[in-house]
């Protein structure tokens, strides 16, 4: 009897143990899967937040170098700018934290005649003058061949510079006009110290002269198109305070001199985790490293502590307990991969298409040109190109208004669309500047299309403004030849059209 009395105890010790062990590895095995799960949805939304983030950057530098490119084109097809004209134009382009303005190449014996000009032009408080690189104050030109002047500057806040100033005397100016000189292409400068002692990047556009009127042994270089911006206003511009708080971001260059530099540093502090991403933003001539990394915030608003304690707590003795969270757990993970799926689709929409039109961006159309070339020449399939520019755009804007323009630009991309194939890809290359891809298309059928296009577009009025012409360049690939060249020929054929007299279709030189 006290023998059966001692099994029966054991027994009852051994089961007690049993099903507290049976207890512990379920609950332990929950805690860890759970746990796993936890991390790879923290991953998950540490990669969303980095890819919303860069692709806002990215956009705000896009858009940068596209007004940079209006303001530049603005230059390049008026004649002589006036103070007055220089305003209307790119007042509403400025934002806060932007400055624009136009430096003017001036030769050391055209100086009087200048300063004459530009005061009958309009611009005030005109004198000659450049920066001591040592002291800072302004001392009189320096004797050059040739001299780059202030003409005229735009900016929101009370940044005060006198016109007539030579940029080429302050540091580093120089190297960086020479730099866009020799590439003919939009320069960003080292970062700068700013007026406002606020951080800041400087850019640099081009402007030269159409080669007929260029003279001899001279580039044919006008001045440059250039603009401030503080990096605080293109990395956190239009970006909701939760998500600044949730990521701390670092913007350096790859410059080996200023390597280990952060040139931008959010206000979030990072805080101590594993995750971390790095990506390549490329600005004109220049590469940043934005480097990413989580927040006390962010880590606070994915802390599951209290959901593993409760775990801990209830989950021996609760089997159904963990059941439940086992499907929580499986549902919560198809639910993350289901919103990575989403917002994934989501920013690669976004990053192909212009965001007033609909129709495809700049990016897309290099990256499908360069695509189709490739398949062009190893099918042996024809491959044609359409480049179009809306007549006297600048003209529509200044006396109907930039909103206006955009309804012109969207009304303009309904009706292409609507005239062509689906595997046309219609592109907003620039302000007012558009190609279409025709794919599999011959010469003649690609010149019909472009005619066609030209006469919808023409004969059909446009609200508010009536008539609306464009010109247009076609061309179709020959073998071997590259990207670059086509792009020229298809372009040079567009501005031989406006050239003639505009609303017409030319066709490139072979």
């Amino acid at each position: 009897m006290l023998s059966r009395r001692s099994t029966l105890k054991t027994s009852d010790w051994i089961l007690c143990a049993l099903v507290c062990l049976a207890g512990v590895a379920v609950t332990a095995l929950v805690l860890i899967l759970f746990i796993e799960a936890e991390q790879r949805t923290v991953s998950v939304a540490f990669q969303l937040e980095v890819d919303e983030r860069f692709s806002r950057v990215q956009r705000r530098f896009t858009v940068q170098d596209l007004k940079l490119g209006t303001v530049k084109r603005f230059f390049i097809n008026a004649d002589d700018v006036t103070e007055k004209e220089f305003l209307g134009f790119v007042t509403p382009l400025v934002e806060e934290g932007e400055t624009y303005g136009w430096v003017q190449r001036i030769l050391e014996k055209d100086l009087e005649a200048f300063r004459a000009k530009a005061l009958l032009n309009g611009t005030t408080d005109f004198s000659y003058h450049e920066i001591n690189p040592v002291n800072g104050e302004n001392r009189p030109l320096t004797s050059r061949p040739e001299h780059w002047i202030l003409l005229y500057l735009l900016a929101l806040d009370n940044v005060k510079i006198t016109p007539g100033m030579d940029v080429l005397a302050r540091p580093g100016r120089e190297a960086l006009l020479k730099k866009a000189r020799e590439t003919r292409q939009m320069v960003v400068s080292e970062p700068l110290r700013m007026t406002n002692g606020q951080s800041g990047i400087f850019f640099v556009a081009p402007v030269f002269q159409a080669p007929s009127k260029t003279p001899t042994n001279d580039d044919g270089l006008e001045g440059y198109v250039i603009s401030t911006v503080r990096l605080a206003f293109l990395m956190e511009q239009g970006i909701p305070l939760p998500s600044l708080q949730r990521l701390n971001v670092t913007l350096s260059t790859t410059d080996v001199q200023h390597l280990d530099e952060n040139i931008y540093q959010s206000s979030a502090p990072a805080a101590p985790s594993v995750l971390y991403e790095q990506r390549l933003l490329k600005v004109a001539d220049t590469i940043y490293v934005m480097q990413f990394r989580p927040s006390p915030a962010f880590l606070a608003a994915n802390n599951h502590v209290l959901s593993s304690s409760l775990i801990i707590v209830f989950g021996a003795g609760l089997t159904l307990l963990m059941t439940l969270m086992v499907f929580l757990l499986i549902t919560q993970r198809a639910r993350a991969l289901s919103l990575v799926a989403e917002r994934t689709q989501d920013l690669q929409v976004l990053n192909i298409t212009d965001h007033l039109t609909g129709v495809y961006n700049r990016r897309y159309f290099e990256e499908s040109m360069e695509r189709l070339l490739i398949e062009a020449n190893a099918q042996c399939q024809p491959l044609s190109l359409i480049m179009f520019d809306i007549d006297h755009f600048k003209h529509i804007n200044d006396r109907w208004g930039h909103l206006c323009g955009d309804k012109v630009l969207k009304s303009l991309c309904a009706r292409i669309r609507s005239a062509t194939r689906k595997t046309d890809l219609l592109c907003r290359t620039g302000g007012e500047e558009f190609a279409l891809i025709c794919p599999n298309s011959e010469l003649n059928d690609t010149r019909g299309l472009a005619e066609k296009l030209r006469v919808l577009i023409s004969t059909l009025p446009f609200d508010e403004l009536g008539q609306v012409t464009c010109s247009f360049g076609v061309a179709t690939w020959a073998p071997l030849e590259s990207f670059d060249d086509f792009i020229r020929r298809v372009d040079a054929a567009m501005y031989s059209a406006k050239s003639s007299g505009r609303n017409r279709v030319k066709i490139a030189n072979p």
